[in-house]
């Protein structure tokens, strides 16, 4: 970015319930970065203190309007999905934009650097989503224990009910088994007409009904439909946890790509988030460990392993197994 760092402009959002999240992702731009760039947040559900801490770090805090009507099934917090089309609208004397969900952190700043370099010719600059393994982990509740599961199944069958409700069973058909074009990370220039592009097919698929995804799926129609030229960039400018968790190389302290000496760029946590520890496995040797994926999880040092299991309690890498027949063989 260089000279031209002041003509771009970074935004996300958030609410209360995001904010930690959000406070992670801007101390992890300004760690990779080693400054903080021009930074928004839009505000769709903040209290008054965080209001008042963000505006200690980044350029604006902005409250968004409901840009294409609202309708009284939308929470608040929809405003961070409609508004996107429009950033545009809440920015002046910029070049590039650059969108990050609160949900997600940078880890190196060159894959980033890439995106944004990518997008200067009008393209937009994004990842497309690669189905994986997905992720099951098991969470202590009052009566013993429950498995989640994180599949490739259940990704596509949530795209396909957005296109169902929003967009019709024809594209339901044609797009509902692809994966989508991830809207939680992107780089476009502010003069290009794809913001006009995307705001049409968003407001289109509105019409049909209400999805969380329809803002994503509704530019991922129009990339599949030739309409929106891209600047293809590799998953770790955006690594989507819940298709596949990374793993951690503990000797550089870094999330890398599956089983790969490729770090992150950006960890997007995705339904991750709603895990305090993970089934992890390290690099290179693929054992599994539970760890946070929180960018303040790797700031503070959280390393947690299995020592203090007793070997019939569940093992934490997901497996449903108990210890002693799991990991702890390995130990």
């Amino acid at each position: 970015m260089g000279e031209q760092t002041d003509q771009v402009v970074f935004f996300t959002a958030s609410d209360a319930k995001y904010f930690s999240l959000c406070s992670d992702l801007i101390a992890s731009i300004r760690a990779a970065h080693g400054e903080l760039p021009r930074m928004c947040v839009l505000d769709v559900g903040l209290r008054p203190e965080q209001l008042a801490e963000l505006r200690k770090s980044v350029e604006l805090v902005i409250e968004p309007t409901w840009e294409l009507g609202r309708n009284e099934n939308y929470p608040p917090w929809f405003r961070a999905m409609t508004s996107r089309p429009f950033l545009p609208k809440y920015t002046s004397g910029t070049e590039i934009i650059v969108w990050m969900d609160s949900d997600a952190w940078v880890q190196t700043w060159r894959p980033l650097e890439n995106l944004i370099d990518a997008s200067r010719s009008g393209a937009l600059a994004i990842v497309e989503e690669q189905f994986g393994p997905g992720f099951a982990v098991t969470v202590p509740t009052p009566t013993g224990t429950t498995l989640y599961r994180y599949t490739a199944e259940s990704v596509k069958a949530n795209l396909r009910r957005c296109y169902e409700q929003c967009f019709g069973p024809d594209i339901a058909a044609a797009y509902g088994d692809l994966p989508a074009f991830n809207s939680g990370v992107f780089a476009l220039r502010c003069d290009s007409p794809i913001w006009d592009t995307w705001r049409d097919t968003v407001a289109s698929g509105l019409r049909g009904g209400f999805h969380m995804l329809v803002e994503q799926q509704a530019l991922s129609i129009a990339i599949r439909q030739g309409r929106v030229p891209v600047a293809l960039q590799p998953p770790e400018a955006n690594w989507i946890c819940v298709h596949e968790l990374p793993w951690f190389d503990p000797v550089n302290r870094r999330f890398n790509v599956p089983r790969k000496d490729i770090p992150l760029g950006v960890v997007h946590l995705t339904d991750a988030k709603n895990y305090r520890r993970l089934p992890v496995p390290n690099f290179p040797d693929g054992i599994v460990s539970p760890r946070s994926l929180l960018f303040r999880g790797l700031e503070r040092g959280e390393l947690v392993g299995y020592q203090n299991l007793r070997r019939n309690e569940l093992c934490p890498c997901g497996s449903g197994k108990r210890y002693k027949h799991c990991h702890g063989r390995l130990t």
